[in-house]
């Protein structure tokens, strides 16, 4: 029986070359991924019922301006508003997704809400109204949630500011 030796490094240099061709796919061996026409609501971490509180999603350049308004309003700890800043068009999705308890109470947006937005909001049954913060600077809150949710009305009675019915935008999309 004849043994042939092989140099140590030249089997790990087999077995690195086998894990990276274990990785490649060959062309036409996969479908092209598919687009979808509507985006569905992002996946927004419900708060844990105890920690609930007043439920915000939306913009982080509004951090700042939810940070002093929620430090001005006096509301216990089951009512403090929280903020889940992942964006205004994920903010608008998880908002426009639907309304009660498992749904976000408010939108802090950097930009006014675009038609389709209000379209899909309106199309879950959603009417709102919008707060104006400034230039780029808006709050919309959901007109259901503004008795039906602990603390929601008496948040927004503490901005002392009125608000104002949205409806449908004539621009965006």
């Amino acid at each position: 029986m004849i043994r042939f030796s092989a140099p140590a490094g030249s089997l790990a240099l087999a077995l690195a070359a086998a894990a990276l061709l274990a990785g490649c796919q060959m062309p036409g061996s996969m479908p092209p991924p598919q687009q979808t026409a509507a985006l569905p609501p992002p996946a927004v971490p419900k708060p844990p019922p105890e920690a609930r509180g007043i439920w915000i999603v939306g913009s982080p350049a509004l951090r700042g301006t939810v940070d002093q308004a929620a430090a001005k309003y006096n509301g216990g700890p089951d009512t403090k508003p929280h903020l889940d800043a992942r964006g205004t068009a994920a903010g608008f999705r998880a908002f426009c997704a639907g309304v009660g308890l498992d749904h976000p109470d408010m939108v802090a947006s950097d930009r006014p809400i675009s038609a389709a937005e209000y379209k899909r909001c309106r199309a879950a049954g959603i009417t709102l109204t919008e707060y104006d913060f400034g230039s780029k600077r808006f709050v919309y809150v959901k007109d259901s949630h503004m008795m039906a949710v602990p603390g929601v009305n008496d948040f927004v009675t503490s901005w002392s500011q009125t608000g104002k019915p949205v409806s449908a935008p004539t621009a965006g999309s």
